[in-house]
This record gives C-alpha cells, sequence and structure tokens, in this order.
C-alpha cells in the first residue's frame, strides 16, 4: 500500500475506526455484518491486517524509546495526553484515537516480515495481501498462518481452503503445509484445500511440488488436481477449472455429486445446517450451480428434482426429508 495515496491514507484511517469498534465489546450482529462487507475489498482487507500487525508489534515492542515517543506524538495530534509508565499496549487500549492518529499520519513502521495469522469465520471469504506481494483469498472457515523469512515464505493452512497467487521469487520458496502434506512453489496460482480429514491441491498456474511424509515427490502442472486422505492412496485428476474456482465468486457448482457430499458443502457455509431425512437419497447425484450461504435455494431445487420435500426445524436446521403421500 502506497504511504503517500490519499486513498490509501483514507483506508488506513478507516481500518482503524473499525478495529476500534471492533475492540470494544459488545460487538452487535450489524456491526460485523458491515465489517465483513467493508473488508471484502482486497484493499481495506489489508489496510486492516496493517492495523492489526500494529497492534500486536506495539504489544512485544513495550516502553521502547522510538515508540513512546511516537505514541506521545500520536496522542499529542487526538489532543490526549498519556500517562507515565504504562506499556504500549496499555497507551493503545485507552482509546481508538491514538491508533487513528498513528495510522493517519503514515507511522507504518512494523511492516517488517513477522508471523501472521488470517481467519475466517462460517460463511465468510476473505482477501489477503501478504507481505511478500502474493494474494491469498480464503474460504468459509479457514485459518492458516504465515511467516516470511530471508530464504523461504511459509504458510500454515491449520484448516480451511485458501487460494494462492505467489509472487515470482526463486530465492525464497513459497511453501504450504497443511498437515502432513507440504505444497511449494516459488511463483504460481493454486489451491489448497484441508478438510474433514482429506488435503487437495489444484494447480492453475505454473507448477508446484507436493511433498508427503512417506511418498514420493510429485510435481503438479497447470490443470491438475492432487488429492490424499489417510484411507486412499493419493490421486491426481484432471482439473475442472470452473468448478475449482467457483467458491472465490461466491458459487458451488456439483456434477452428478452425490446429494450428501453436496449437503456437506453447502452446510460449509451456513449455520442453518442441511440435515438429510431422506437418507436412502444420499448417494443421488445432484448437477447445478447454486449460490454459497443459501440453503433455502438449494433446497428448492433440490426437492423439486428428487420429489422431497424440506421444513426448517425450530433450531434453525432445515430437515430434507421424503415426501410424504397425498
Amino acid at each position: 500500500m502506497d504511504d503517500h495515496d490519499p486513498t490509501a491514507e483514507h483506508r488506513r484511517a478507516q481500518a482503524a475506526q473499525w478495529f476500534a469498534r471492533l475492540k470494544s465489546l459488545p460487538v452487535s450482529k450489524g456491526t460485523l455484518e458491515d465489517f465483513f462487507d467493508w473488508r471484502r475489498d482486497p484493499a481495506n482487507a489489508e489496510a486492516f491486517a496493517e492495523a492489526e500487525s500494529l497492534w500486536h508489534d506495539a504489544g512485544r515492542q513495550g516502553d521502547s524509546p522510538a515508540i513512546l515517543r511516537l505514541t506521545a506524538e500520536a496522542y499529542a495530534r487526538a489532543g490526549a495526553t498519556p500517562r507515565p509508565r504504562r506499556s504500549m499496549r496499555s497507551l493503545l487500549a485507552i482509546g481508538a484515537g491514538v491508533l487513528f492518529a498513528m495510522l493517519v499520519a503514515g507511522w507504518w513502521i512494523f511492516q517488517v516480515d513477522r508471523p501472521q495469522e488470517f481467519a475466517t469465520l462460517t460463511g465468510e471469504q476473505r482477501a489477503v495481501a501478504l507481505s511478500d506481494g502474493s494474494q491469498v483469498r480464503l474460504d468459509t472457515e479457514t485459518r492458516l498462518n504465515t511467516q516470511m523469512e530471508d530464504d523461504t515464505r511459509q504458510i500454515r493452512l491449520d484448516q480451511g481452503q485458501a487460494m494462492f497467487e505467489v509472487a515470482h521469487d526463486r530465492a525464497r520458496p513459497f511453501r504450504v503445509k497443511a498437515g502432513d502434506v507440504e505444497v511449494e512453489a516459488t511463483g504460481t496460482k493454486f489451491d489448497v484445500r484441508f478438510v474433514d480429514g482429506v488435503t487437495r491441491v489444484s494447480l492453475f498456474e505454473g507448477g508446484v511440488d507436493i511433498r508427503e511424509a512417506g511418498r514420493d515427490v510429485i510435481h503438479l502442472s497447470p490443470g491438475e488436481m492432487w488429492s490424499s486422505q489417510a484411507t486412499h492412496a493419493a490421486s491426481i485428476t484432471s482439473l475442472d477449472v470452473r468448478r475449482a474456482s467457483a467458491w472465490t465468486q461466491g458459487r458451488l457448482i456439483f456434477e452428478a455429486t452425490p446429494l450428501s457430499e453436496a449437503i456437506f458443502e453447502i452446510n460449509r457455509y451456513t449455520q442453518n445446517k442441511v440435515v438429510l431425512g431422506a437418507t436412502a437419497r444420499a448417494r443421488e447425484p445432484i448437477s447445478g450451480s447454486f449460490k454459497t450461504g443459501d440453503p433455502s435455494g438449494f433446497l428448492k431445487a433440490v426437492a423439486a428434482l428428487l420429489s422431497l420435500d424440506f421444513e426448517r426445524q425450530e433450531n434453525g436446521t432445515f430437515l430434507l426429508r421424503d415426501r410424504r403421500p397425498s
């Protein structure tokens, strides 16, 4: 982000305000929804990530003279007076005005390659710009950690799914660790999914090497998908780019997908889960394009296709059941 761009400074100011609002508990559902809408813009997401980093670094830096001087100047701009002998975190916690002043003034002095953690809630997607210039898009219920070093770029995907557009840097391989699997690239576009014990790597551009404990290194070419799970041998199949990238557009595309598997995917994006009461229909194939976070739209289509009924339960779940005789 350009430190001298007025638009960038405006985004920093917004990020500071959002950071302060989210730190002031309780936070309403409406506020969270507004925040998620604002953060969907990749530039806004980057500004907010910088605000988070500034906060965490402040807590580690403590009472260093440089930090305290900047804090005092920030307080002066905000019209406040810092109390002596407070830690940096305590000073920042006093109010959003200090953080706001520091951000607007352009004091982004902590932009070193530090470990960072990013996560999404159920139904949320998030775009993140890493310090090396790489772009990451997180899918629903995803958690990952990043560590940029002089000779390598390390990502740990603890759960979920993420699309990586890697900035080219042969001197620093880009490695994504998901369970026992490590994916290495230098500059490429690929997707890693680590959900329910299954690891899947989809390659859109460039090339990646896949390492799994006890197995030979696998090299993927564009248009290939690799998958592995504990109970099955790893396999490589042809990649359907449209289907594989649909989630980044808020869609799920099924092609002769068993109903139970389709429901599993739909449920990843909503708190209001779909329960299959008609268990005998679990293997029925489903095809179509469906909006994420819209279980009722999915159910209407499935009910019509398979002659089923659905109803919403008192606990908020949807029961998909056999149609009763009229």
